[in-house]
């Protein structure tokens, strides 16, 4: 009988021990800190969710409940990125997984008549934009593209035709998985989007300032170099 009963305290104490691993508080999420090696963060938080990595840049995705089993808690996602197994940056959201950009729908604005010649386009009349189901059509496709070379040669094969609006080009970097690509992918939507000035929506997108900070320059540089 003894041993029946301890070991139903243990499988409860496993239980509950596994119970809690999905808990974190405000306290543990504040000593992340940059710097910080991989194993110092999974003994905070613990094993991550998911994972993501390119080359020396590695990024954490947990999905944790901000509280305790007990007390009324809170649904948070913790996003951490590492460089050379050590942090660089981390974002929260409340909910699990990143939230979309909330900004309202922009009207496109109307097509210029005047001819207007942008880079890599390869036919000498003006490029014109995508109807609401051409762009569909292109996004579903885009969405069942798995490589991300597949994808890139399939959002250039467009871009020798159409331009695009701020709103169509978040919807196309969301389709790219890795923050990297994500960065790179804007820079080569940028001088083909007819509504520039709206062009931070797609830069919202990225969860970290110094991404952020490297599209701001691009832009900065890309209008000094073609004023």
């Amino acid at each position: 009988m003894k041993k029946i009963h301890l070991m139903l305290c243990l499988a409860l104490g496993i239980l509950v021990s596994s119970c809690f691993t999905s808990y974190v508080s405000t306290k543990q999420v504040m000593g992340i800190h940059q710097g910080m090696s991989q194993s110092q963060v999974e003994s905070i938080l613990g094993k991550p969710d998911f994972r993501r990595f390119d080359g020396d840049m590695e990024e954490w995705e947990f999905h944790r409940d901000n509280g305790t089993p007990v007390l009324t808690s809170e649904p948070m996602t913790i996003v951490v990125q590492f460089v050379n197994r050590e942090v660089v940056s981390m974002d929260t959201f409340r909910g699990y997984g990143r939230p979309s950009p909330m900004h309202p729908v922009m009207v496109p604005p109307a097509v210029n008549t005047t001819v207007e010649v942008y880079p890599n386009h390869e036919q000498a009349e003006e490029p014109r934009l995508m109807t609401d189901q051409e762009f569909d059509e292109f996004i579903n496709k885009l969405k069942f593209t798995v490589m991300n070379e597949d994808q890139k040669k399939l959002i250039n094969q467009m871009l020798r035709t159409y331009d695009v609006t701020s709103n169509q080009c978040v919807k196309i970097v969301k389709e790219i998985s890795y923050t990297p690509d994500q960065v790179e992918m804007m820079k080569k939507l940028y001088p083909y989007v007819r509504d520039k000035r709206n062009f931070n929506k797609v830069i919202d997108i990225l969860f970290s300032n110094a991404y952020k900070d490297e599209m701001h320059k691009f832009i900065e540089e890309y209008h000094r170099n073609n004023k």
